[in-house]
């Protein structure tokens, strides 16, 4: 997936530093990535990074996980 794809699903551009994401909601990511999934928005960050090409999830400010590399 590229960048405008994470943007057609309804993700949210930002780009601050050389550094670009898109920041999708936690029902976005249920509904396409992980069907089932229970994950509460408060306590998640997920964004798809340019620069790694990844699909990125942070928990609780914790260190950053990949959960899927394009």
């Amino acid at each position: 997936m590229t960048k405008q794809d994470f943007i057609n699903l309804g993700g949210k551009e930002w780009s601050n530093h050389g550094k670009e994401r898109v920041y999708i909601t936690a029902a976005i990511y249920e509904k396409h990535f992980f069907p089932g999934a229970a994950i509460i928005e408060e306590w998640n960050k997920i964004y798809y990074d340019c620069e790694k090409n990844a699909l990125i999830r942070q928990y609780r400010n914790k260190k950053p996980k990949i959960e899927i590399q394009y």
